[in-house]
């Protein structure tokens, strides 16, 4: 029976063109002819990862996806990525089976001169490449990941049983956004707007939805704007969601400014605050000694605060008449301040005036914010849900990666977090809330405060370091690719002991997604042995001396748990627990699951069974990211048999059986449904629920932020040794400061002639690569069309300055490199700027040639260590640059 719909024809088309040419792609199941079927999916096109889908088939084609009406948090909404990942799946330019490298000569434009070789060939060599670097120090092999394939189960539990610390992500260099969050909310991976209730929202470097186009956030904003929530967009660009509310231009690189001054006001120009917040959940009364730490009491070693009606100071877990935020005391001889008492002294001298001529934010607009963002707050309401009543502060200010990536871009998202603090919005209705999983996270530690986690949970100090990216030097990190990097090309000066011979590459792609492309060219082309996990021929995978082809993103199965969001929240999901699915489509070429790839490269060189091995590893994953609604395997009857070999489904069964909100469903039972479901009492979402009152606080002060860069300190000293790979370790150590404070970011004293800084956001048709999102066709014809999609954008004034026009094939260079594009001109940037969209340009001799289109923006951005938050390890994403006109070779 002949197929009626033109993607099958198409698709018949290519399969004999492709046959002319030597490949193949998988024949069609003779039974699937005649047939059509729909499948539960979910689209991985972007890093938020979490729109249910339905895939339709016909004849074994994919023929259209959409979203599955029935399903949280899209509802049956997909934004243009979800729509368009059909043509992810049929790619001609995949790679369709495993290949050798035969040239030894590496580059972008090298051509490798492949030779295709069977599954097991490329697993053996791989397995006896690995062998011989474990025999030798496991840390040897590196897994670098990414967004790419972010749904592998093995990956961590692979690189724990073969012994090296080294999973380095390629994720998140860029997009620093996590340690402020994990240290006061507890919460991974940032904190996000509460959009149910939320009245006034100042949102500075972020998307709350429609600038990612996640649909779920989308929705939620829509409702939020429709109900009549003020927003207040501060930031260069004039976004899709700053079009909907209030834009407020400012200077790139410049929010600590601004936010320092809208603290400034809050503090010393009489505006309410919730001294009950500051007083009973936060350590702001905290008495600080002239060393910058708590001051204790000598018998329980307990911080202390001060009693003004009783004149003494106690610990603070005492019972007090008054608890004191300012003045001066002395206990014992020693002179103690509240914590609170210091940062108001700080910030005393951040006025609106001291801020203008660095943010370009006018005085007047960051008064009015600051009290406008106080007056709807709401300070001293309640709300009750359920049968619980929760202070009501519908006002927050969140912060993200335009914010952070600076040098001293961790204080920025401090400081936006000491703001929320003093109108108590924290973890309440309408407020500022974490998105980790819901549940008891704020649990406090010895000194009453919320026990720090994830990133704000210092790594501990080795020498010599064992982690290969530094981790021991930047215990706080989110991920550090780049100082990976340079220590494989330079390891004496990190004090690194030991080379990195194997290099395995999953879903990441450091050259094409980070600072200076060629850098990390030259460091692979330092490592002995290096093997891509390839979706297609991408500048990592060019790299490769093995390509192991996996699926595309619709090939994989696979099961999770619902992660709360990066944008926003609101009522549709608020303390929802839900499993769902992807049912795999049959693969076109011959490629595999990632899992199993990993499972059988274990079992070759000897990891996958006994204690230790890969199966043990994973029985004890508990994913901190999960927390109260996580898939836990170890104590269940679910536990792996670590003596036999498992499938991928067998595995995701016992993980649902495990699941503590499934009722012991299984893998068939989802297979009917799509997802399970269960709702937990709305009051859930607000963490504050499960700790109230004043049974936790949240640190204002930041003493565990000074204690770890006085730790950090010691230990160098300890060994004879500097910071390493910096002129001057001060320019470290004063990002480790209790009190954030003004640094200037490495950009602001650049030369005059480079007089404008560069910017880049996700757009609507990139907001990461997975599936080559990049050379999605259909994606590729809508950006065309779209007027506000291009190379280089500059503002009307700057671009009549420049005596640059509409069209010109223009120069963008800074002080790291150079690169190029067409140039629009528009009124939605600060005058200040160039802004570069998306992540174009680049690509390599076989990839897509819609990969080498467009203007690719990390060549003009630094990877000196200067230039480096030190806490989060961010990199600066905004240098300053200068435009100009390239003449017509003649």
């Amino acid at each position: 029976m002949a197929s009626r719909h033109p993607l099958f024809k198409s698709f018949r088309l290519s399969t004999r063109k492709q046959a002319e040419s030597g490949y193949k792609w998988k024949a069609i199941d003779p039974a699937e002819v005649g047939t059509r079927r729909t499948l539960f999916g979910i689209c991985s096109q972007c890093m938020q990862h979490d729109c249910a889908t339905l895939v339709h088939m016909e004849d074994g084609v994919v023929v259209r996806v959409e979203g599955n009406p029935a399903s949280p948090p899209n509802y049956g909404s997909l934004c243009p990525r979800g729509n368009a990942q059909i043509m992810g799946l049929y790619n001609p330019y995949r790679v369709r089976a495993p290949l050798v490298r035969t040239n030894p000569e590496k580059g972008l434009d090298v051509d490798p001169m492949w030779r295709e070789v069977t599954w097991d060939e490329a697993l053996d060599l791989v397995a006896e490449k690995l062998k011989e670097a474990r025999s030798k120090d496991p840390r040897r092999l590196l897994i670098c990941e990414g967004f790419g394939d972010r749904e592998s189960l093995l990956r961590n539990p692979f690189a724990s049983a073969f012994g090296t610390p080294n999973v380095v992500g390629s994720h998140g260099p860029l997009c620093t956004i996590h340690y402020a969050s994990n240290l006061v909310h507890a919460a991974m991976p940032e904190a996000i707007a509460e959009m149910e209730y939320c009245e006034y929202l100042v949102s500075l470097g972020r998307s709350v939805g429609p600038n990612f186009s996640t649909t779920g956030a989308t929705r939620r904003f829509a409702k939020a704007m429709a109900r009549g929530m003020k927003l207040v967009v501060i930031d260069p660009r004039c976004s899709i969601e700053a079009s909907k509310g209030e834009w407020i231009p400012i200077r790139p690189g410049s929010d600590l400014a601004f936010l320092l001054a809208m603290a400034h006001v809050m503090m010393h120009e009489g505006l309410e605050m919730d001294e009950w917040f500051l007083k009973n959940r936060t350590n702001a009364p905290y008495l600080i000694g002239p060393d910058g730490n708590y001051f204790r009491e000598p018998s329980s070693g307990k911080p202390m605060m001060w009693d003004p009606s009783e004149k003494c100071a106690k610990a603070f877990d005492s019972a007090f008449t008054e608890i004191a935020l300012l003045g001066k005391f002395d206990l014992e001889g020693v002179p103690c301040r509240p914590g609170f008492d210091l940062i108001k002294a700080e910030y005393a001298r951040y006025t609106p005036e001291w801020a203008e001529p660095i943010c370009t934010v006018p005085t007047s607009a960051i008064r009015r914010i600051a009290r406008e963002f106080v007056e709807h707050a709401k300070i001293g309401s309640t709300i009750k849900i359920d049968d619980f009543t929760f202070p009501f502060r519908p006002a927050s200010v969140n912060t993200h990666r335009g914010v952070n990536n600076h040098r001293g871009g961790t204080y920025a998202d401090l400081v936006g977090k000491i703001i929320n603090m003093m109108v108590g919005n924290i973890e309440v209705p309408g407020g500022c809330v974490g998105d980790s999983q819901r549940g008891p996270l704020l649990f406090p530690d010895a000194d009453g405060v919320v026990t720090p986690q994830f990133e704000a949970a210092p790594h501990p100090f080795k020498f010599p370091p064992d982690c290969i990216d530094l981790h021991e030097f930047y215990p706080n990190r989110h991920t550090s690719p780049a100082l990976a990097a340079k220590a494989i090309l330079d390891p004496g000066t990190y004090h690194i002991n030991y080379d990195i011979d194997v290099w395995v590459n999953i879903g990441a792609n450091l050259i094409r997604k980070n600072a200076q492309p060629d850098f990390f060219v030259t460091a692979l082309k330092k490592i002995p042995f290096v093997v891509s996990f390839g979706y297609h021929f991408d500048e990592l995978t060019i790299m490769a001396d093995v390509v192991l082809p996996v699926h595309s993103s619709m090939e994989r199965s696979f099961c999770t748990v619902f992660l709360p969001p990066h944008q926003a929240t609101g009522a549709e999901i608020a303390g929802m627990h839900m499993a769902y699915l992807r049912q795999p489509v049959p693969p076109v070429f011959n490629t595999r699951h990632a899992d199993d790839i990993f499972t059988d490269l274990a079992e070759r060189i000897g990891t996958l069974y006994g204690e230790g091995g890969l199966y043990d590893r994973l029985n004890k994953t508990k994913d901190k990211l999960m927390k109260d609604d996580g898939f836990y395997l170890e104590g269940t009857e679910q536990e792996l048999d670590i003596t036999k070999k498992h499938t991928l489904e067998e595995i995701y069964d016992r993980l649902l059986k495990s699941w503590r909100h499934g009722d012991g469903r299984g893998l068939e039972e989802l297979k009917k449904v799509g997802f399970f479901k269960q709702p937990a009492p709305k009051k859930h979402w607000y963490t504050y629920y499960f700790f109230p009152d004043n049974k936790t606080r949240h640190p204002f002060y930041f003493e565990h932020l000074k204690k770890t860069g006085d730790t950090l300190r010691a230990n160098l000293r300890k060994h004879g040794i500097k910071f390493p790979g910096i002129r001057d370790e001060e320019l470290v150590f004063e990002q480790y400061h209790a009190i954030p404070f003004w640094i200037e970011n490495s950009e602001i004293q650049a030369p005059p002639e480079y007089d404008l800084w560069v910017i880049n956001w996700k757009t609507p048709y990139y907001a990461h690569d997975p599936d080559n999102v990049a050379g999605n066709p259909w994606l590729a014809e809508l950006r065309q069309k779209d007027p506000f999609e291009g190379d280089v954008f500059l503002n009307s004034a700057t671009a009549q300055r420049e005596q640059l026009k509409e069209g010109d094939v223009v120069e963008v260079e800074s002080r790291y490199g150079r690169t190029n594009g067409v140039l629009r001109v528009t009124e939605l940037v600060h005058p200040d700027v160039v802004g570069i969209p998306g992540n174009w340009g680049l690509g390599t001799i076989q990839s897509n040639p819609l990969n080498r289109r467009g203007t690719n923006i990390n060549v003009l951005l630094p990877l000196e260590s200067e230039t480096i938050d030190a806490i989060s390890a961010g990199q600066e994403i905004s240098p300053r640059v200068r435009v100009y006109k390239l003449e017509p070779i003649s």
